[in-house]
């Protein structure tokens, strides 16, 4: 009994100090899990996005930024930044400022994630996260055709030359000035914007102006008297900003995200789209489109607006169309018989029970007709504005064209449902080759290609135009330097 009992002890002591044990290793081991789970880790910057699933972002109000479009807003840095939070799976938000300082201040306090401000980092962000350069610009030096243009800072003694004042081309000049070229002065005014200083410009109240080249290169369709003296810098890198931190994840998807759009294209194809495609259009071209505009919009404005508010369009798009087809002339008609404002055909006018081609109303309700008849037959997986390009080229080359460009498109390895990448192809219609394994045959597809490109060229144009004008124009403040 003596050895049981003392057995019996035994084990009870071991009992107790495992259980000891257990209360000091299992908390240990429980606490070292949570420090490897999320909940007391703490999260990257990239997993705090994620988990609120927003992407903050600061920029400006421009044509190269951020800017209310005819399908909503637009601008490279809102295609960007919005792109960017796609990828990491979140929805963008957008906060809006023009001061370098405030602009820092919010990027070191977290009230935003990256400043994607289009324009070239200052000084005062050194201490900021420098993202990947994705596009280079220069200062140049404005002036009006039919005006002598001048070729060095030593040729501006004479005349007005006006920017914003406390903008980046202010600082350059004030930095020109102290340089070397202590007779240069200028203008800068408190509450005008470069959009208001190209119409003064271009109504020759000024005598030049400064602004970036891709702000030009945008800008050069609306004021296409607008001509480039000279550079007043060398090319400067864009790349935006984040706050610096030990946690790099922002960073380093900002990096990853940027090499991937340059390598698929995607970059250079959002940077055309609000630059290269206004080389597309030619001065000349852009110069006969403004002429009509004045002279021949203002006859059928009234009939486009009541008939697209009808149907839901918007009247400047029609106006497009117009101009794109007849060049805003009901009485027009091709060597193929079609005619009128929007030049109809014989066929189409009889669908759309359209008794008379060139009277204007009845060819723009045609239209309309023919318009919402072809997006019912585009597949609904298509969405705007790749669906409205289809469309358009529908309106051009007929329907079962673009449905054969779709299916020769998704053949050879691209996206039928990207307009981009049917665009690629729609040249190929011509071709023998392709044509004729297609169910509807040869056809011009250079055509609808340049067809759409200009349309929406005019439609940007006309949006432009319907809001600029309506514009406060009072005097600016100004000081001069």
């Amino acid at each position: 009994m003596g050895f049981h009992k003392r057995h019996s002890a035994s084990l009870a002591g071991r009992g107790v100090l495992l259980l000891a044990l257990l209360g000091v290793l299992l908390p240990a081991l429980f606490l070292g899990y949570l420090l490897q789970s999320k909940w007391l880790k703490p999260l990257t910057i990239v997993e705090q996005i994620r988990d609120d699933g927003r992407l903050i972002a600061i920029t400006t109000r421009g044509a190269t930024t951020y800017f209310d479009g005819p399908n909503g807003p637009a601008g490279l840095e809102y295609d960007l930044v919005t792109a960017f939070a796609k990828e990491l799976g979140v929805s963008a938000e957008f906060i809006f400022s023009s001061d370098n300082g405030e602009i820092a201040a919010k990027l070191r306090s977290g009230e935003a994630h990256l400043a994607a401000t289009g324009t070239t980092p200052p000084d005062t962000t050194r201490k900021l996260y420098h993202g990947p350069v994705y596009q280079q610009v220069t200062s140049q030096l404005l002036y009006r055709s039919g005006h002598v243009r001048p070729v060095s800072i030593d040729q501006l003694t004479s005349g007005i030359l006006e920017v914003p004042s406390g903008s980046s081309e202010d600082a350059l000049l004030q930095q020109l000035q102290q340089s070397g070229n202590p007779d240069l002065h200028w203008t800068a005014s408190d509450g005008t914007d470069f959009e208001q200083l190209m119409y003064l410009l271009d109504v020759e109240m000024v005598d030049y102006t400064v602004a970036d080249s891709n702000l030009f290169a945008f800008k050069r369709r609306h004021f296409p008297k607008m001509r480039v003296a000279f550079d007043l810098d060398e090319p400067r890198l864009l790349q935006w900003l984040s706050a610096h931190s030990k946690d790099d994840s922002l960073n380093s998807e900002m990096n990853r995200f940027f090499d991937k759009i340059r390598d698929n294209g995607s970059l250079q194809h959002s940077i055309d789209r609000y630059s290269g495609n206004a080389d597309n259009m030619p001065i000349a071209q852009s110069l006969t489109f403004w002429t009509f505009v004045a002279e021949r919009l203002p006859l059928y404005e009234l009939f486009f607006q009541e008939i697209a508010e009808q149907h839901d369009y918007d009247w400047r798009l029609l106006a497009a169309i117009a101009y794109q087809e007849s060049h805003l002339n009901p009485d027009a008609v091709s060597p193929t018989g079609v005619k009128g404002l929007m030049m109809l055909t014989e066929d189409t006018a009889k669908l759309f029970s359209v008794t008379d081609r060139v009277d204007p109303q009845q060819s723009i309700q045609g239209a309309v007709s023919f318009l919402k008849f072809l997006d019912k037959r585009i597949p609904e997986e298509i969405s705007m504005p790749d669906r409205l390009s289809f469309i358009l080229a529908s309106y051009n080359v007929g329907l079962g064209h673009i449905f054969d460009a779709r299916r020769m498109t998704g053949v050879l390895g691209g996206n039928a449902d990207s307009w981009p990448d049917v665009r690629q192809r729609l040249p190929f219609l011509a071709e023998q080759r392709f044509y004729s394994k297609l169910k509807y045959g040869q056809a011009r597809g250079e055509e609808p290609v340049t067809y759409v490109d200009n349309i929406l060229n005019y439609y940007d144009l006309l949006v432009w135009h319907t809001s600029f004008r309506y514009r406060n124009f009072d005097s600016p403040v100004a000081s001069t330097q």
